[in-house]
């Protein structure tokens, strides 16, 4: 089971987008996939099309305030819910375990993948995904001001890896990219060059499209509204790329 966490200390970078759409891309792959929202702004939770009041969120899975109860998405992955609570977690001696500690008690088997999505701030919930993880995806849009969201990220990733040694650094993503623009190509040219001389691989390159945002909106999985726009497409190879 790979255990991946999207996640950047930056907002604006598509990386709620990101991890909606690689949990409809898995269960469009007839993977079965389980994501988890970890920010309190409950965006994942949306796109996915989770509505009304959960029974059981993401902040009783990582306080065990109760056993799980899944809910399923129209996409056909499981989701467990964020919940404002989240935004008042403290941490304290070995909190940042206790989502790691939950995954092992509740899923140790049964998920292909499963698939967090991270506030746009350092802290205690992006410790416990990365913690619980064995993947980190960083997603980046092709602007100067990612670069030091990149180093800032990584340094917290590598952290994390003394005490989670199953965590590895799977690579970047460039999302919302502009193929036409001669400047945002060599935006991008310089993102996935400054991330190639920190051995950071590049895993793909999510070309913009209209499509996905409509589709977010209307709670609809990608690959029920549009499976054949741009955006579709290379989020499927992404999947494949971060496929051990």
């Amino acid at each position: 089971m790979q255990i991946v966490t999207v996640a950047i200390q930056k907002g604006g970078t598509g990386k709620t987008t990101t991890a909606a759409t690689l949990a409809q891309a898995a269960a469009y792959k007839n993977k079965k996939v389980l994501a988890i929202d970890l920010d309190p702004q409950g965006n994942l939770s949306f796109c996915l099309g989770a509505t009304g009041q959960a029974r059981f969120t993401s902040y009783d899975l990582i306080t065990a305030s109760a056993a799980p109860r899944i809910l399923k998405t129209p996409c056909g992955a499981d989701l467990i819910p964020s919940a404002w609570e989240l935004s008042n977690l403290k941490s304290e001696k070995g909190s940042a375990r206790r989502l790691q500690t939950a995954i092992k008690n509740y899923f140790s088997k049964g998920y292909d993948f499963i698939i967090i999505d991270t506030p746009p701030t350092a802290g205690e919930l992006q410790y416990n995904a990365l913690q619980a993880s064995t993947d980190l995806i960083i997603p980046l849009a092709a602007d100067i001001y990612n670069l030091q969201s990149l180093y800032q990220i990584t340094a917290a990733a590598r952290q994390i890896q003394q005490s989670n040694k199953s965590l590895r650094i799977a690579g970047i993503v460039i999302t919302k990219a502009d193929t036409r623009s001669t400047i945002a190509r060599q935006m991008r040219e310089q993102i996935i060059e400054t991330a190639a001389n920190d051995n950071i691989p590049c895993l793909g390159i999510i070309r913009t499209g209209i499509a996905i945002q409509e589709a977010a909106a209307l709670q609809k999985s990608i690959y029920e509204y549009a499976p054949n726009s741009n955006p579709a497409q290379d989020y499927l190879s992404l999947l494949d790329q971060i496929t051990r």
